[in-house]
């Protein structure tokens, strides 16, 4: 009995340490956005986007890589690129990418705001309005003017979208910009 409590301790204390780690920015003013998973349904939405097998896609904050994930299972695309500083984030999906092993998905703990924009044929963005503003003219000058950038829930503040898809309800929700 003592054994299986002890287990239990060090899982709980290990879950917990993973959680706060992960979600720590919400407790604290930060530039890092806070680890938030895509939302099946956003993924639901964005089967509508004609992506060519060919396409480099580029997740600027990838958390844990679920876009990625989908957009290589979906499209079965050539590249997926992801950033993110979290590297609690980072650790689940190199656990994720044990399970379900995509060998077209690579990410790394890096600032995306030295990424090269340019390679990619898809940018996906899933950060809040004011942090979109703050990346929003780096991105437009140092992307391909043929990429396309997707943006999950938010809009940019200075650019208006080439397209959208609504929900469900009729609400845009994912928004598409060149």
């Amino acid at each position: 009995m003592t054994v299986v409590i002890i287990v239990l301790v060090i899982v709980l204390a290990v879950a917990w340490t993973f959680s706060f780690f992960m979600f720590r920015s919400l407790l604290k003013p930060s530039k890092i956005a806070p680890y938030v998973s895509s939302f099946n349904r956003h993924l639901e939405l964005m089967k509508k986007i004609e992506i060519k097998k060919w396409a480099k896609i580029l997740d600027l904050g990838c958390g844990d890589g679920k876009a990625l994930r989908f957009f290589s299972q979906q499209f079965d695309v050539k590249s997926c690129h992801g950033y993110d500083l979290n590297l609690y984030a980072i650790i689940y999906w190199k656990i994720l990418n044990s399970i379900y092993w995509h060998k077209n998905i690579h990410i790394k703990q890096w600032n995306f705001l030295k990424a090269d924009l340019k390679w990619y044929d898809y940018i996906y963005v899933y950060l809040w309005t004011s942090q979109l503003a703050e990346i929003e003219d780096r991105l437009r000058e140092n992307k391909d003017k043929d990429t396309i950038i997707i943006s999950n829930s938010f809009e940019f503040t200075k650019h208006k979208e080439f397209d959208s898809i609504n929900n469900s309800k009729g609400k845009k929700s994912i928004f598409l910009y060149k």
